[in-house]
């Protein structure tokens, strides 16, 4: 590997340079393959296999010159895998090892074999690259046909091939041929994500020094050279719809109206995304002209992967995003898409699910060719602030979310990512006075946008001016010119802040206004429609109960935000209500008092009080299910309301089952017919239904 690397240039490593097909046999890559056994004959017929672009079996024969049970006798079968009238070597290390140890009249005769099987099969456009490739002179009668195969490889989404014959057809060209070559050759490598390759063979495009005409013969190749420039300097905006074509543009288009909309209007941002769900993936490396006639080229299809993972983790589903980022970070130019944002997803992302950086993210980082978008390089404290939450250093990670919040303002709060509350970790550090400031700052941000949004308006709770506060859903000052803005990112975070402020003043929360304020958080976190944002109110409200001595209503609580955690997929964040769950007096603040009984085995779906409000802590504790659940007995039947009820207690179906004496199944389907009846989706809302009244 380390032979390998020293073979590449830093380009090729990052990923921002098209890597050598096939790679160098470097001395590992020998080590690992060891001896082939090969005769004169199996060596023929693998370095055919090795230069041939289509896979076809009977032209690997003919050009070959052998027959099908000679080669499968043979030391060449064992290297070969042969189906469906196809073939392929079984490692591509045999195949690097094959080429690099053919010289070159060797690699020349396999070209011209296949330029004449080609040429029989009635395939002129891959005869014609055979020929180029077998002519040891520059041949200016064969680059303009090149240049149109690039071009049809190209409207095809097959940019590492269209890639490879613009260049070869730029070392035959002359003058505006030329200049042709290196523009196709340019936008295949921005198109690819290899943006290094792309400044170089568009700059080669437009100057006329190096088409060695007076005037450049690309004149599409000025605006590809500034979108790759605007790549590199890591601009939010740098690709929009109209540098795009075909399933391309589509896709771009459906990425950036994505990211507009998730503030405000995540369900309208999923319904954009579905209209493209079915375009077909960036094509991988592979033989000419396979699968369908369009496809997505990987700088696009990373633009719509990300925002798939953003949609998901805008609703909470932590899993999801992950495992789209995950797959698409494998393949595709991720690091570019949106000025970095992929990064910062994946930083957030892994914190929250595995609470560290995994090695995937950390090359991901290394990959970024030039700058990423000061809200990305923001999004960085706030990650730093994560890890110290983790590990109880509640001043530090206050700090530093302040400090992302001054560098990537209200950019950066658009960006949803989750994030614990600065005002909650100031009253877990004790420093009450610097709590009561930052969330006096916040609700100040908040009240002058004065109106209605379509989620409806924000009443006022604990430390608002009043009770006829309301605010707006939309708030763009400040954000015209701004790169995130006119990627997508417009509209003020209202929604956020709103959440936040929700969530800071139940943090405050005295004895007398905790409930109001617990109800009124988790209605915002109702609109925010966030899985894992609902969880993270449940873990404050759990902390503000135990504050003011009332363990029982922390414990459920607790139990809630644990299911929303593992539902959301935060494993990180599950394991915190874990801990706190087996630690008395979870929070700093919280008096030693005596202990309420402990909570069922399972995790409840939503906060679920243990005692009534008014009586103080060891009164006796009451059937929370009967109190909360007699309100539906007109709607439900008997069973109904018994299975509802234990639900609602925090109950799983399979103890629940085992208290009615009945299966699970059943218990599902009166589950079922309970939440059609109540208008619900999951356990999680019956149980704000029951708490609400």
């Amino acid at each position: 590997m380390d032979q390998t690397a020293r073979m590449l240039d830093d380009e090729h490593l990052v990923g921002t340079a098209l890597m050598p097909d096939p790679l160098p046999a470097a001395r590992a890559v020998r080590e690992a393959v060891g001896p082939l056994g090969l005769d004169d004959e199996a060596r023929r017929v693998l370095l055919v296999a090795a230069v041939a672009v289509v896979d076809r079996t009977e032209l690997l024969l003919a050009a070959s010159g052998t027959d099908i049970d000679t080669l499968m006798a043979g030391p060449a079968g064992r290297h070969l895998h042969l189906v469906g009238g196809r073939f392929r070597f079984h490692h591509p290390r045999v195949r690097s090892v094959v080429h690099d140890d053919a010289d070159l009249a060797s690699r020349t005769a396999a070209h011209v074999a296949l330029a004449e099987v080609h040429r029989k099969a009635d395939e002129p456009l891959i005869a014609m690259w055979h020929t180029a490739l077998s002519t040891l002179a520059g041949d200016p009668l064969l680059a303009d046909g090149l240049v149109e195969l690039a071009e049809q490889h190209l409207a095809r989404g097959d940019v590492h091939r269209a890639h490879e014959v613009a260049r070869e057809a730029a070392s035959h060209g002359t003058d505006r041929v030329r200049a042709r070559a290196f523009a196709v050759a340019g936008r295949a490598a921005l198109w690819a994500g290899h943006v290094h390759d792309a400044v170089v063979y568009l700059r080669r495009a437009t100057s006329p020094a190096d088409t060695g005409s007076s005037a450049a013969g690309a004149p599409d190749a000025a605006r590809s050279l500034g979108v790759a420039l605007a790549l590199l300097d890591g601009r939010p905006d740098a690709v929009v719809p109209e540098d795009a074509a075909g399933p391309d543009r589509a896709a771009i288009a459906a990425a950036r109206k994505t990211i507009r909309l998730l503030d405000g209007a995540p369900g309208e941002a999923a319904a954009i995304l579905s209209e493209v769900a079915e375009l077909a993936p960036a094509r991988p490396p592979g033989w000419w002209f396979d699968g369908p006639d369009e496809a997505l080229t990987p700088l696009a299809e990373a633009h719509l992967r990300v925002a798939q993972a953003y949609l998901a983790l805008r609703l909470g589903n932590i899993t999801g995003a992950a495992s789209v980022l995950d797959d698409a970070v494998e393949r595709l130019p991720v690091a570019l898409a949106f000025g970095g944002l992929g990064i910062a997803l994946a930083r957030r992302l892994d914190l929250v699910r595995d609470g560290h950086l995994r090695r995937p993210t950390t090359a991901l980082e290394a990959s970024v060719p030039g700058q990423v978008a000061p809200v990305v390089r923001a999004a960085t404290l706030g990650d730093r602030a994560q890890t110290a939450v983790f590990d109880g250093r509640w001043v530090e990670a206050a700090t530093l979310l302040g400090l992302a919040a001054e560098r990537g303002g209200d950019e950066l709060r658009r960006l949803w990512l989750p994030t614990p509350d600065p005002v909650e970790l100031l009253v877990l550090a004790g420093q009450d006075r610097a709590a009561r400031r930052s969330h006096e700052r916040l609700r100040l941000r908040v009240l002058p946008s004065v109106g209605g949004d379509a989620a409806g308006s924000y009443p006022a709770g604990a430390g608002h001016a009043g009770p006829g506060h309301a605010v707006s859903g939309t708030n763009g000052a400040g954000l015209a010119g701004s790169g995130m803005a006119s990627a997508g990112f417009a509209g003020g975070p209202m929604r956020r802040r709103r959440l936040d402020l929700a969530r800071a003043e139940l943090a405050l929360a005295d004895a007398s206004g905790v409930n109001r304020a617990r109800e009124q958080a988790v209605e915002a976190s109702l609109r925010v429609g966030s899985t894992f944002e609902r969880g993270l109110t449940e873990l404050v409200a759990a902390r503000a109960f135990a504050r003011l001595g009332l363990p029982g209503d922390a414990a459920a609580h607790l139990l809630g935000a644990h299911e929303l955690f593992e539902e959301s997929g935060a494993k990180a964040w599950e394991h915190i209500a874990e801990q706190a769950l087996t630690t008395p007096g979870f929070v700093r603040e919280a008096p030693a008092r005596q202990a309420s009984p402990p909570p069922p085995p399972a995790a409840a779906s939503a906060p679920v009080p243990t005692q009534p409000r008014d009586e103080p802590a060891g009164a006796p504790v009451v059937d929370v299910g009967e109190e909360l659940c007699g309100q539906w007995t007109d709607l439900l039947t008997e069973r109904e309301l018994d299975v509802a009820r234990l639900v609602v207690q925090g109950r799983t179906n399979r103890q629940v089952a085992a208290s009615l004496y009945v299966s699970v199944r059943t218990v599902e389907v009166h589950l079922g017919r309970v939440f059609r009846k109540l208008g619900v989706r999951s356990r999680t809302e019956l149980a704000v239904l029951a708490l609400r009244g």
